[in-house]
């Protein structure tokens, strides 16, 4: 506290009276010392337990990942000829296998004109106008004036209605042939396959050489017809207008690649990708351990066997770690295999410590030998490890009711209250500091006052 106001220095007394008052306030400021330590822990609890928060919703989200069948069961696809096709699986997938051959690739219709010695000449003086017409529909373009090569393939392509669908450019061929007379050409492609994605050109308005343009690539040598993918599956010939097929297998998406010469049956295997479950598995394995350690390291003491941590002994988290370990260490019911009703059957182990250890190949083999089994431990719907973990979770972090958010507005208010008692405290501190000041201030003048009435007297004597 601040000694400044009154300034005096024991001289009339031979007394440190600085120091004494130093002593005496020191004294009467140990309890403040003592509520500023408190206060102090109870924000550092707070802060414990949002890290325990942010731990547990992490535990949370690694058994949300393995609560649905589907999702515990990741799924895989293999092709026999990647070169042909290729397939990838969802968690949707049915484990089996299907036999395609790929007959014809879907392509994307191609429209150019003959050629022209520079992309930048003009073609025609007047204003001109080009229709594509795609999906039923005519959209008019306009196309410069005068146009050229380029400013016609700018047009197409800024063009809100149709640039999704048709885009064009301006190919640089390198044919120096009659003095390069045709080394420039104008592409429309359509970007998607397909031939219900076809596009038509033709003329809104221009001269003679721009009809001369549109003709050329109205002409059938300057075109590329869309086509649609044709496949035999499982013996039936089906068509798609694109290359990635989505919709012939629940879950199972092909990319065609080419059509082998001679043609042959491609084989599609589907089957569980036991290599992704594990990892989902480790992943929860890991969260429900950081969440262990959290509370192992709240309950250790120092070799005087003081507690380091300021969530020593509490009854919070010693009810949190009982009901966790609960549920993890629980049989579940209802898997339809009596030999996998735990975790410990599928290679996931606790240790003295509550920490879990994963034996990934133990848990591969259970799995090959009965996943529907392996994945009700987590995903059977009435005690599922999965679903009553998240739900136990819930009841600690839920942002409104949950417990850690009260033990947070308790802290809250206890920081607040100390506080207060702080406040309040120095506030006293002060006026009792400015009274000692007062008061030693008042001794030493009176002392003084006294010696020089001593002095006075001494001298009338002599």
């Amino acid at each position: 506290m601040s000694t400044a106001g009154i300034s005096f220095g024991g001289l009339a007394s031979g007394l440190d009276t600085k120091a004494i008052i130093s002593a005496l306030v020191g004294i009467e400021e140990r309890p403040i010392r003592a509520m500023e330590s408190k206060k102090a822990s109870f924000s550092k609890q707070k802060t414990m337990f949002g890290d325990l928060k942010g731990m547990l919703e992490k535990l949370s989200t690694a058994a949300k990942a393995l609560k649905t069948t589907s999702d515990f069961l990741k799924m895989k696809a293999a092709s026999d000829d990647e070169n042909v096709l290729t397939a990838t699986a969802s968690s949707s997938a049915t484990p089996g296998s299907y036999t395609v051959r790929v007959n014809s690739l879907a392509k994307a219709q191609v429209r150019w004109t003959t050629g022209s010695a520079s992309p930048t000449a003009t073609i025609g003086s007047v204003d001109t106008g080009l229709i594509i017409t795609v999906d039923g529909q005519n959209h008019i373009i306009p196309t410069g004036n005068p146009p050229t090569l380029n400013s016609i393939a700018s047009a197409v392509n800024s063009n809100a209605t149709t640039n999704e669908k048709v885009r064009a450019e301006v190919v640089d061929t390198g044919n120096l042939a009659g003095g390069g007379a045709q080394r420039y050409q104008l592409v429309l492609r359509s970007m998607v396959p397909g031939t219900a994605n076809t596009f038509t050109v033709d003329m809104d308005e221009g001269g003679t050489e721009f009809q001369t343009l549109v003709t050329q690539m109205q002409s059938a040598p300057n075109t590329v017809a869309a086509t649609d993918a044709s496949l035999t599956v499982n013996g039936i010939n089906v068509t798609r207008s694109t290359n990635q097929i989505s919709d012939l297998f629940a879950g199972i998406t092909l990319d065609l690649k080419s059509v082998p010469s001679p043609n042959k049956d491609i084989t599609i295997t589907i089957s569980t990708d036991a290599e992704e479950t594990s990892k989902k598995v480790q992943d929860f394995v890991d969260a429900y351990n950081k969440v262990v350690d959290f509370f192992a390291e709240q309950n250790v003491v120092d070799s005087a066997g003081k507690a380091k941590s300021a969530l020593f002994g509490d009854p919070t988290l010693r009810s949190m770690r009982s009901s966790l370990r609960t549920i993890v260490g629980g049989s579940v019911t209802g898997t339809g295999n009596e030999a996998y009703q735990l975790l410990s059957q599928m290679g996931i182990k606790s240790d003295t410590g509550g920490k879990l250890t994963f034996d990934k190949s133990k848990f591969e083999t259970v799995l090959a030998d009965d996943e529907a089994a392996v994945a009700a431990i987590f995903t059977e719907a009435t005690n599922g490890i999965a679903g009553r973990l998240e739900t136990q979770i819930k009841v600690y972090t839920d942002s409104v009711e949950g417990l850690i958010k009260s033990r947070t507005e308790t802290f809250d208010r206890q920081v607040k209250d100390t506080q207060t008692r702080i406040d309040q405290a120095e506030r006293r501190l002060t006026l009792y500091e400015k009274q000692l000041e007062t008061k030693y201030a008042n001794l030493e003048s009176l002392l003084s006052r006294l010696q020089s009435q001593g002095s006075s007297v001494g001298n009338i004597r002599r």
